[in-house]
C-alpha cells in the first residue's frame, strides 16, 4: 500500500513542477514493469475463458491476457515481484494451485510537438492516468480482501477513482475538442476505452455470473492495464 501511495504522490508532484508558462517538445508517460499472476493457460481462447469463470467465483480477476501464444487466466497484477511471489506461495499452500508469474513491461508512450505549459500538464496526467487508475483500484482490492474495507466502502472508493479519471479525461477533451490527428487522436480513443472500463467498474457490472466484487475490481484494473499496454503499439 505504501508503494501505491508513493507512486501516486510522485506523479502528482511531477505535475506541480511543470510551470504553466513553460513549453515542451516531448511528453512521456511512465515506463514500468508489473508481475501478473497466471492461474492457468491454454492455446485455445474459449477454453481459457471457461476456466476464468470458475476462478472469478473465488475472487480472482479471471482476465484473459495473451502472452507467448497462450491465453493466460490472470488473477491479479503486482508492482512488486515479492508480493506476487508471496501470493503465488500462498495459493499453492492453501489451495494447492500451481501458478506462473508473467513479467510485463509497459513502455513509455511519447508525444512530440510544441506544447504549452497547460497542455504539458494535461497530457502528462492523461498519459499516466491508466497506471494511476490501476494503482488506486489495486489498493482498493487489497483493502477489501484484507477487510480494511467492506464492499460499501470499496464501492465509494471506486466512485472517487472514477471521478478522478473523468476529470482527467474532461480536461483533455477541453483542450482537444476538434480535428484530432496523430498520437493525440490515438490517445483520445484510448481514453474513451478507459472511460468505459471505469464506468463498468463504477456500475459493478459483472463479467460472469456470481462473480465476487473483489474479482470485479481485479478484472477491471487488468482490463485498464491491457488498454494502456496496447497503446504502446499504436
Amino acid at each position: 500500500m505504501q508503494l501505491v501511495v508513493c507512486l501516486i504522490v510522485a506523479n502528482y508532484l511531477s505535475l506541480l513542477l511543470i510551470k504553466t508558462d513553460s513549453e515542451s517538445t516531448s511528453i512521456k508517460s511512465n515506463n514500468f514493469e508489473l508481475y501478473l499472476l497466471s492461474l492457468s493457460k491454454s492455446q485455445v481462447e474459449k477454453e481459457a475463458m471457461t476456466l476464468a469463470e470458475d476462478y472469478r467465483l473465488i475472487g480472482a480477476g479471471g482476465f484473459i491476457w495473451k502472452y507467448d501464444n497462450y491465453y493466460h487466466v490472470i488473477s491479479s497484477a503486482y508492482s512488486n515481484k515479492n508480493d506476487a511471489l508471496l501470493v503465488q506461495n500462498s495459493i499453492k499452500t492453501n489451495q494447492n494451485l500451481d501458478s506462473e508469474i508473467l513479467t510485463i513491461n509497459f513502455s513509455s508512450k511519447e508525444l512530440l510537438g510544441n506544447f504549452s505549459g497547460e497542455e504539458t500538464k494535461v497530457l502528462t496526467k492523461a498519459l499516466n492516468c491508466f497506471q494511476e487508475f490501476y494503482l488506486t483500484i489495486y489498493d482498493i482490492a487489497i483493502s477489501l480482501d484484507t477487510s480494511v474495507y467492506n464492499e460499501i466502502s470499496a464501492r465509494l472508493a471506486v466512485n472517487n477513482a472514477h471521478n478522478n479519471l473523468a476529470t482527467t479525461i474532461a480536461n483533455f477533451k477541453t483542450l482537444y475538442e476538434d480535428n484530432l490527428t496523430g498520437n493525440i487522436k490515438i490517445l483520445d480513443s484510448t481514453l474513451e476505452k478507459a472511460s468505459k472500463t471505469s464506468q463498468s467498474l463504477c456500475s459493478g457490472s459483472q463479467i460472469s455470473k456470481d462473480q465476487t466484487y473483489s474479482s470485479i475490481l481485479k478484472y477491471r484494473y487488468l482490463e485498464m492495464l491491457e488498454i494502456y499496454y496496447n497503446l504502446q503499439f499504436e
